[in-house]
């Protein structure tokens, strides 16, 4: 499991995820109605972490989304979802579109591309890569490839987004996978599912919600558990002291939670990814799994 020896670049495919772009007129009013966070925040800079809901306040899938075109009243945007929920984001922003010049789809031809390590950004420009800023989610474009920073694991790094990007794959998906739990990042079918609501999936420490951008699908559930207090788990980034196979219970004298997924780190220790409740972190209980290896709570996901 470790990925130790890879501090110089790594380049793989990520194929959990894919394209899906959507376009139209007030596409961006139309979207400020659908997703979490505020639409105006969106700049050809500057990406977006949001999920979309239904009315009962669940999630259908949570995404990254890029604004690729604008012209006046319209515009074109990129979502960057998690494949698994792909049909369920068409769907979803489909649904309430009735009367408005709304065009979604899956790009099957482009492909996801994750660069990390030293040097990244050396390395996309001598490609002739776009380079975004530094900073969350950072955006940048260059000859129809679209480039966000993500960073995994203590790698910095970058995710493109395009047909034929020219860089070859040189490490196994499973290696940026394992970055991306030592950094704390959840995966929605991995960590959580569409049963919990985002909130509990850390949906605010990851800039993914807005509470004061107006009303959107499932906001006023969502509004609710936050104001009165509903949020009653988080994932968190745990340290163990074995590795056990995911999911694991976590126990204090009964189970209280999941471990969701696991990497081992430089060190040779082991740091995962759980689901538990705040209650009993705060309270700083003991923590261990089935076994007795003990559990360590390092920090909120996204904190």
């Amino acid at each position: 499991m470790s990925h130790t020896g890879y501090s110089a670049l790594k380049i793989s495919r990520r194929t959990a995820f894919v394209v899906v772009k959507a376009s139209g007129e007030n596409i961006l009013a139309y979207l400020q109605g659908q997703i979490t966070q505020d639409i105006n925040k969106l700049t050809f800079d500057q990406a977006l972490y949001a999920a979309v809901l239904t009315p009962q306040g669940k999630a259908v899938t949570d995404f990254y989304l890029l604004l690729t075109q604008h012209k006046g009243n319209w515009a074109e945007v990129m979502f960057l979802c998690p494949q698994e929920f792909t049909v369920a984001l068409i769907e979803r922003i489909r649904m309430f579109a009735l009367g408005h010049d709304l065009r979604i789809g899956k790009v099957s031809s482009w492909e996801v591309v994750s660069a990390q390590g030293i040097d990244v950004d050396t390395a996309l420009a001598k490609q002739g890569l776009p380079v975004p800023a530094s900073g969350y989610l950072a955006a940048a474009n260059q000859s129809d490839i679209f480039a966000l920073r993500m960073i995994e694991s203590a790698w910095d790094g970058v995710w493109l987004m395009g047909a034929n990007i020219p860089l070859q794959s040189n490490v196994d998906e499973a290696i940026m996978e394992q970055g991306r739990i030592l950094r704390g990042i959840p995966m929605l079918g991995v960590d959580w599912d569409v049963k919990l609501h985002p909130l509990n999936a850390n949906l605010i420490e990851r800039q993914g919600v807005s509470f004061d951008k107006g009303c959107y699908v499932g906001q006023e559930v969502t509004s609710r558990m936050q104001w009165r207090g509903g949020i009653k788990k988080k994932l968190y980034r745990v340290l163990l002291d074995e590795r056990v196979d995911v999911p694991c219970p976590v126990l204090t004298s009964v189970k209280v939670g999941d471990v969701t997924s696991l990497a081992q780190n430089d060190d040779g220790n082991y740091q995962g990814i759980a689901l538990l409740p705040i209650e009993v972190v705060d309270a700083e209980r003991k923590l261990v799994v089935e076994s007795g290896g003990s559990v360590v709570v390092l920090g909120g996901c996204g904190e």
